[in-house]
């Protein structure tokens, strides 16, 4: 599926006609203005044609010159081209009409999609808490398996959400049973919101914020350091928040000991690991939290 730059997540109003009594249709943007840089488009802006064939208020086009009556949906003249066609768009703006170009890019899914292009098997591991960033292979894996595990939630609310930067949604997948996390063996499937009051937007952050609080441990003072995450079932953010507290030092002393057992060979995935963590050890978390983080 291709789309025009920025042009996702935009949502159609009640169409209008143009001043030559043709259909048309009219856009209105809620984005923010990081997703319309790049895009010609303008609020308000009115669509007329694509291509040279003129979209109907419903926002469908002629099948074929020899079908016209047989309408089909505006998309198709954006899907038949490839990444990197540049497509011509007539527009009604601001009472006169005006030609614009755009080059096609793929389309950027919160949720992504597929294995290997957009998704990638990033994971972080804190304490035998397993986070990863949500996306179709991970909910098809749990979702369509042999053993499909009942209750497993859907995410469909934001699957289907434009993406914007970087920004991910981070999930705890499961919880790796061990002494260390006794008591919240059975917290799975839950959207982190925030690690010791830090809101990580995406994996790396969330390593950041694990990092700042292993090194807030260091000074040897005698107290006790906790990480305190904070999650909540999809579609249930304003309720159910749930809470998962685990001792510091507790995890720096079971990592070895988790990973073993469950033949992990690192507490993260290397993309996981920000760039300016990376000019020494990372596969052991305990390497990490000893070091002093500044973001």
């Amino acid at each position: 599926t291709r789309r025009l730059f920025a042009a996702g997540g935009r949502k159609r109003s009640e169409p209008e006609s143009s001043d030559d009594g043709g259909e048309d249709e009219k856009m209105d943007e809620e984005n923010s203005e990081d997703d319309n840089e790049g895009c010609p488009l303008r609020v308000d802006d009115v669509l007329l044609r694509i291509d040279g064939i003129e979209v109907g208020q419903d926002g469908t086009v002629p099948l074929s010159p020899s079908r016209p009556d047989e309408r089909i949906s505006k998309n198709y003249l954006f899907t038949r081209h490839r990444v990197g066609h540049t497509i011509d768009l007539e527009v009604l703006r601001d009472g006169r009409k005006m030609m614009l170009s755009q080059v096609l890019v793929p389309l950027r899914y919160l949720c992504p999609v597929h294995d290997g292009y957009d998704a990638h098997p990033s994971y972080v591991v804190c304490g035998g808490c397993v986070f990863v960033p949500l996306s179709c292979p991970w909910i098809s894996a749990h979702k369509y398996s042999d053993k499909w595990e009942s209750g497993f939630p859907s995410y469909d609310s934001v699957s289907s959400m434009p993406a914007k930067g970087n920004k991910q949604i981070i999930v705890l997948s499961k919880v790796l049973a061990d002494e260390v996390n006794d008591g919240y063996h059975n917290n799975k499937w839950l959207i982190l919101r925030s690690v010791n009051g830090d809101r990580p937007s995406n994996i790396r952050e969330l390593v950041w914020s694990i990092c700042k609080v292993g090194s807030l441990g260091g000074g040897g003072g005698g107290e006790k350091v906790h990480l305190e995450f904070r999650l909540y079932p999809i579609t249930k953010e304003d309720y159910d928040e749930q809470i998962i507290c685990l001792n510091l030092e507790e995890c720096k002393r079971a990592e070895e000991r988790i990973l073993a057992q469950h033949a992990i060979s690192s507490w993260c995935s290397e993309d996981a690991i920000p760039g300016e963590l990376r000019g020494g050890p990372w596969k052991k978390m305990v390497s990490l939290l000893g070091r002093s983080v500044q973001k």
